[in-house]
């Protein structure tokens, strides 16, 4: 058997394919055993739909929109208002003698379009490269404490919503209660499985299908393929002389 470690990743390609596998190799072999995998191919079958389902079940509730809100008088959009800032920035740098080196410097070489339709991480990034340039060329704008000052402000109302971003992104990677639960059933029923299906090729000198019917098994066979050296020849290997 290999490593009995799976990444969560991997589960549900491992339980579609076995299943189907074990289908075409493995039920026309032996006759006797035809109810029995047709019974342990179900109930893979069953366990892989039921960890899609717990999976699907976190990740919707990671992502989950919260509640709407009315927005109260006089609330400014953070990432509508950093575009905007954006925007004002490039064309009045654009708008300085020399200015358009400087525009192209705070773009970073793409176009303003292009960066007003970053996401917002992406777009709080272009604010501190923004900031950065401006300290960089003082000189050539002699309002630039003015926009380094917007600009902080701008990357600091950004924040909190790229927290957000960072927790639900973190909430879809981390396993839940119910998916270990889902994991620890599948992962059984899969042993499972190998037992019965090895049990079967077995009798009928067919062990070396097993690669072709679990996947992992065949990752491991690749693995070890890769990092065998090949065998010291020994001294009788050795050419005949001449």
């Amino acid at each position: 058997m290999s490593d009995p470690t799976i990444y969560q990743r991997d589960i549900q390609e491992y339980g579609r394919f076995t299943a189907s596998q074990i289908q075409r190799l493995v039920v026309p072999v032996d006759a006797g055993f035809k109810q029995a995998l047709r019974a342990v191919t179900a109930r893979l079958d069953a366990a892989t739909e039921a960890l899609g389902e717990a999976k699907r079940k976190a990740i919707a509730a990671a992502v989950a929109p919260p509640a709407p809100r009315a927005p109260k008088r006089g609330q400014v959009d953070p990432v509508a208002a950093a575009r905007d800032l954006m925007r004002r920035l490039v064309e009045h740098a654009a708008s300085r003698p020399g200015g358009v080196a400087l525009a192209r410097s705070l773009l970073q070489g793409q176009t303003l379009a292009t960066v007003l339709r970053r996401r917002p991480a992406e777009l709080a990034a272009a604010l501190t490269h923004a900031l950065e340039v401006i300290e960089q060329n003082e000189r050539r704008l002699p309002d630039h404490e003015a926009w380094a000052a917007e600009l902080q402000r701008s990357r600091e109302a950004i924040e909190p919503l790229l927290r957000n971003v960072r927790k639900r992104r973190l909430a879809r990677r981390a396993i839940t209660p119910e998916m270990k639960a889902a994991r620890d059933e599948w992962l059984n029923i899969y042993g499972a499985a190998k037992l019965l299906v090895e049990s079967v090729l077995r009798l009928h000198g067919k062990v070396s299908l097993m690669p072709e019917i679990f996947e992992d098994l065949a990752d491991a066979t690749r693995v070890v393929t890769r990092s065998t050296p090949p065998a010291p020849r020994s001294p009788t290997d050795a050419p005949a002389p001449s």
